[in-house]
C-alpha cells in the first residue's frame, strides 16, 4: 500500500454508463466484523466522534470541544426536527441537526482486513432542513488501514473526505482531505461533491465533468459520487457518479431511482412515534468492494418505496487496494441545512475469510521512506481477525524475522479484530540482498482446537551499496502569484555505508541551490544528512498553467563512484491572472407585486490580463440573460440584461432574492466570477370588489320585501378569509363562501344575499338607496362601496305605525234637523196683560 496514493492520483475518471437498476446488493458473508445499531445509550468504543456527532439514545450531554471525543449524548437546544434524546433503545447516531455551519464525523480508527473485500450496509436519513435547498450531504469513506484516522477531511462540498481551497480564495489556507484516503462515497443532496470547485481533485490527471467553476445550482444534486485515493491536498479524484451525462457540458441529471432527501418535517417527542415518523425518510445504503484481483466498487440503495434494493453505481476500484481498511462517516451544513442521521451499521467481508485471518502490513503513521537503508526500523502491524464461530484464546503472532511481537489482547471474540505490532531493524545483509522479506502467522485456541492463520509476508526494497536520498519540499498550502518567490528545501541523506563528498542539487527550474554541507558521513552516523535551499520566481507561464512543478535530484561522490538520488518533485499552485467581476442591479426603489416584470442589469468586467470568450451570466431565477458582447479584452466590460416575472410566492414571502455569476473561457480554462445577488421588496396586495344588484324594474310599496344579491370577488394575489358584506340597511347578509382564492383561481368569488322590507319613510322619500362594502381578514381588507336604488310608491298609508295600507272610510249618512215649536213670550214683554 506504500504507493497507493501516488498511483491513485493519475486514475482517469470512469465515464461509465449508468449502472443497471434492480440488481440486488451483495449478500454479507460470514460473521460481521462490525455490527453497531447506534440505537442505544452507548456504542462500540472504537468509534470516535468529531464535532457535534452524538447519540440520541443517550441522556443529554454538554456540547463537546474541538477535535475528536467519545461518542456520548447530544447537547440541549437542537435546531430542526431531530429525534428525541435519552431515547434508548430507539436512538440514532446524529451527525448534525438543522443548524448552520455544522461539521461532524464518526471515525472507526481500527483496521479491518481487506484481503477478501468488504461489504458495508447502513441506514441514513437526510431531512428536515430549514432552507431550500437542503444541504450538504453524508459521506462514507475508507482509508488505508495502515494509517491513523483521527480527523476527517474538509467539509462543505468536500463532505469530510476530500480537500478544498475555501471559496477558491488564493489567500485562504488549503484544507487537507482525510489522511491516506482510499475511496469516498458522497450521498450528496446539494451536489457540490460532484464538481471540482475549490480545488477538489487537485493534481488529478482527469477531473469531474462539471470542472472547477462555482455553479448555481450545484452540479450534482441528489447524486451518489465516488472519489478515489488522496492524501493531504493532492488527489481525491473524481471516479464515477450516478448521472447520465459525463461530458463537460451540463446539466448533469441524476439517475438515482429515488430521492436521497426524505420528506419528514416534524418528529414527535415519543421515541417510538419518532421512529414511525422517520421511516418515510430512511434510505438503506450498501457499499461493496469485491476481492482482488479485479476489485469493483458497487453502491446499492433501498429507498423503501416498494422497489427493494437497487444497484445504482458500479466502477473498477482504484489499484492497488489497501491491505486493511479504516472507515468513517461525515456530514455538514453551511448556508443550507439538514438533519443527518445514521443507524444499523454492519460490515462483513465480501468473501469468506479463514477461521483465523492475518494481514501483515507496514505502519504508515508516519509513512516509511523507501528504499530502506541498514539501521532503519520497520514498524510492522499484524491485523488478526477471528472469523470462526467460537472465541479464540491464547493468541500469538510469529514472524520469521521479528521477535517480541505484542498484541493488545490475546482473546478474540467472534468477528473480533486486533492489531499486533513488532519492529525489525534493516541489516547490512538486507542491503546486500537489495530487499527484505519476512513472513508471519497467527496462532490461537478455538475452544480446545488449535487454529492457525495462513501465512502473510511483506517485501521491502533495501538500498545496496552507496546511495543518497532526496526529500524536496515547499510551502504547498499557499497559492502563489506571478512574481512570488517560492523557497524550496532539499533534505539530502546518505543511505549507504561509505561517506559521500561533493553533495549538490540539480533542479530543472532553478540554479544556485546551496547546501549547508557538501560531505555526508555514512548512513547511521552523525552528519549523514544535510539541508539545501533554493528559490524560484513564479512566471506568467506558470500562471497560465495554474501550477508549477519542478523536479530535483541530489548527487555526490562515493570515492570515484558518482551517486545520484531518485528524483523528487514538488507542485505548488499558482493563481492565474484570470478574473471576472459581476455587478448585478435592478430597480430596488419600488415594491413589486405578483405579475410585475423585473428587469435585471448585469455589468460584467474582465479583471484579468487575458481575453475571455463565451462570456455569459447564469442567474438562478432568470433563464435567459442576454449580453451585448460575449468576448472581452482585458479590462473590458459588457452589459447583460434579463427579466423575471414576480410570482405570488415571492409576494407572499415579501422579497425576491436571486443570485447570479458570470462565466467565460480562457482557452480551455473556465473563469467564473464571485456570485452577486439582489434583494427586491415584494408585497402581497389584497383586494376585494363587490357588485350589488336588485330588481329595480318596478316600484315597490310599503311592506314589500326586497332581495339584494352581492357578488364578491378577490382581486388580490393571495387567499382571503373571513369574507363578508356590510350593508347600511341590512343587518344579515349571508355568503355562500367565506374563503376566496387568489384572483384568477376558480374559487376567487362568491355570491351573498340579503333582504329588506320597505317602510313608510321610504314611501315618503319615493326610493331606497343602500350602500354595501365587502370585507375580509377581520375588516383589514375592504372593497370600494357599491350602491343600489329602488323606487317606492308615494301613496300614503292610513296609520303611521303600520306598514300595510288600509281600506277607505265609509261616507257619512245625511241627518234631518226637527222643526222648532212656537213659543209665547210673557205679557210683561208687551206691557200690561189682562186675564181672560
Amino acid at each position: 500500500m506504500l504507493g497507493m496514493v501516488a498511483a491513485g492520483l493519475s486514475l482517469p475518471a470512469q465515464a461509465a454508463p449508468p449502472a443497471p437498476k434492480g440488481r440486488a446488493a451483495a449478500q454479507p458473508v460470514g460473521v460481521p466484523l462490525v455490527d453497531e445499531t447506534f440505537t442505544g445509550a452507548s456504542a462500540d468504543a472504537e468509534f470516535e466522534a468529531f464535532g457535534p456527532a452524538c447519540l440520541t439514545g443517550a441522556p443529554q450531554a454538554p456540547a463537546p470541544g474541538p477535535g475528536t471525543h467519545p461518542l456520548t449524548g447530544c447537547p440541549a437546544g437542537a435546531t430542526g426536527p431531530v429525534p428525541p434524546d435519552n431515547a434508548a433503545p430507539n436512538g440514532y447516531l446524529r451527525l448534525t441537526d438543522a443548524s448552520n455551519d455544522q461539521s461532524a464525523a464518526v471515525l472507526y480508527n481500527h483496521a479491518l482486513p481487506a484481503n477478501q473485500g468488504l461489504v458495508t450496509t447502513f441506514d441514513q436519513w437526510q431531512y428536515g432542513g430549514t432552507t431550500n435547498p437542503p444541504a450538504d450531504g453524508i459521506s462514507f469513506f475508507l482509508i488505508d488501514g495502515a494509517a491513523s484516522l483521527t480527523a476527517p477531511g474538509a467539509f462543505g462540498g468536500s463532505l469530510g473526505y476530500a480537500q478544498k481551497l475555501p471559496n477558491d480564495d488564493p489567500t485562504a489556507t488549503f484544507l487537507p482531505g482525510v489522511n491516506r484516503g482510499y475511496v469516498g462515497v458522497g450521498l450528496d443532496v446539494l451536489g457540490n461533491y460532484f464538481g471540482d470547485w475549490e480545488h477538489r481533485g487537485n493534481g488529478c490527471a482527469t477531473g469531474s465533468p462539471a470542472g472547477t467553476p462555482f455553479r448555481i445550482p450545484a452540479p450534482g444534486a441528489n447524486m451518489v459520487t465516488l472519489r478515489g485515493p488522496g492524501d493531504g491536498i493532492e488527489g481525491y479524484c473524481f471516479l464515477d457518479a450516478t448521472t447520465s451525462n459525463f461530458t463537460t457540458t451540463g446539466p448533469w441529471p441524476s439517475t438515482l431511482p429515488g430521492q436521497l432527501h426524505g420528506p419528514t418535517t416534524t418528529v414527535p417527542a415519543d421515541p417510538e412515534d419518532a421512529e414511525d415518523a422517520l421511516e418515510v425518510s430512511r434510505r438503506t445504503v450498501t457499499v461493496e468492494i469485491s476481492p482482488a484481483p479485479s476489485p469493483v466498487i458497487t453502491v446499492s440503495m433501498d429507498f423503501h418505496d416498494g422497489n427493494g434494493t437497487q444497484e445504482v453505481l458500479s466502477t473498477p476500484a482504484p489499484q492497488p487496494v489497501p491491505d486493511t481498511y479504516k472507515f468513517g462517516f461525515a456530514a455538514s451544513t453551511g448556508l443550507f441545512t439538514d438533519v443527518h442521521l445514521i443507524r444499523n451499521l454492519t460490515v462483513h467481508p465480501a468473501a469468506e475469510l479463514p477461521q483465523l485471518n492475518l494481514v501483515k502490513q507496514v505502519s504508515q503513521d508516519p509513512p516509511l521512506e523507501t528504499p530502506l537503508t541498514p539501521g532503519t526500523q520497520v514498524p510492522y502491524e499484524y491485523v488478526v481477525t477471528n472469523s470462526g464461530t467460537v472465541p479464540v484464546t491464547d493468541l500469538t503472532v510469529t514472524d520469521d524475522r521479528v521477535t517480541g511481537i505484542t498484541c493488545p489482547t490475546t482473546t478474540l471474540t467472534v468477528g473480533g479484530t486486533t492489531t499486533c505490532t513488532g519492529t525489525y531493524t534493516v541489516t547490512a545483509a538486507d542491503a546486500t540482498a537489495g530487499s527484505v522479506t519476512n513472513t508471519a502467522t497467527a496462532q490461537g485456541q478455538a475452544g480446545t482446537t488449535p487454529v492457525e492463520s495462513p501465512p502473510d509476508d511483506v517485501t521491502l526494497p533495501v538500498q545496496s551499496g552507496p546511495g543518497v536520498r532526496l526529500e524536496k519540499s515547499a510551502d504547498d498550502t499557499h497559492v502563489y502569484e506571478v512574481g512570488d518567490e517560492v523557497t524550496y528545501t532539499y533534505t539530502v541523506t546518505n543511505t549507504g555505508p561509505v561517506a559521500l563528498t561533493d553533495i549538490g542539487i540539480t533542479d530543472d527550474r532553478l540554479t544556485g541551490v546551496t547546501c549547508a554541507s557538501t560531505t555526508l558521513a555514512p548512513n547511521g552516523q552523525t552528519g549523514d544528512s544535510t539541508t539545501c535551499t533554493g528559490t524560484y520566481t513564479v512566471v506568467a507561464a506558470d500562471a497560465t498553467a495554474g501550477s508549477v512543478t519542478n523536479t530535483a535530484t541530489a548527487q555526490g561522490q562515493a570515492g570515484t563512484t558518482p551517486v545520484v538520488s531518485p528524483p523528487d518533485d514538488v507542485t505548488v499552485l499558482v493563481e492565474s491572472e484570470l478574473g471576472l467581476l459581476l455587478e448585478k442591479s435592478a430597480d430596488d426603489s419600488r415594491v413589486y407585486r405578483a405579475g410585475d416584470e423585473v428587469t435585471y442589469t448585469y455589468r460584467v468586467t474582465n479583471t484579468g490580463d487575458r481575453e475571455l470568450t463565451g462570456v455569459g451570466v447564469t442567474d438562478d431565477l432568470v433563464p435567459n440573460v442576454v449580453c451585448q458582447a460575449t468576448t472581452l479584452a482585458p479590462a473590458a466590460g459588457t452589459t447583460c440584461t434579463g427579466t423575471y416575472t414576480v410570482t405570488r410566492a415571492d409576494a407572499a414571502r415579501g422579497t425576491v432574492i436571486n443570485v447570479a455569476a458570470a462565466q467565460g473561457q480562457s482557452g480551455s480554462t473556465q473563469v467564473v466570477s464571485e456570485p452577486d445577488d439582489v434583494t427586491l421588496r415584494a408585497r402581497s396586495v389584497p383586494g376585494l370588489r363587490i357588485t350589488k344588484t336588485v330588481d329595480d324594474s318596478h316600484a315597490y310599496r310599503v311592506g314589500d320585501r326586497v332581495t339584494y344579491t352581492y357578488t364578491v370577488t378577490n382581486t388580490g394575489d393571495r387567499e382571503l378569509t373571513g369574507v363578508g358584506v356590510s350593508d347600511n340597511r341590512i343587518d344579515d347578509v349571508t355568503c355562500e363562501a367565506t374563503i376566496l382564492g387568489p384572483s384568477g383561481e376558480a374559487d376567487d368569488s362568491t355570491t351573498c344575499t340579503g333582504t329588506y322590507v320597505v317602510t313608510r319613510a321610504d314611501a315618503r322619500r319615493g326610493s331606497v338607496v343602500n350602500v354595501a362594502v365587502a370585507t375580509a381578514e377581520n375588516g383589514t381588507v375592504r372593497s370600494a362601496p357599491d350602491r343600489a336604488r329602488i323606487t317606492v310608491s308615494k301613496k300614503q298609508p292610513c296609520h303611521s305605525n303600520y306598514d300595510k295600507p288600509c281600506k277607505p272610510k265609509p261616507k257619512p249618512k245625511p241627518t234631518h234637523k226637527p222643526k222648532p215649536k212656537p213659543t209665547h213670550k210673557p205679557c210683561r214683554e208687551y206691557g200690561s196683560c189682562r186675564s181672560a
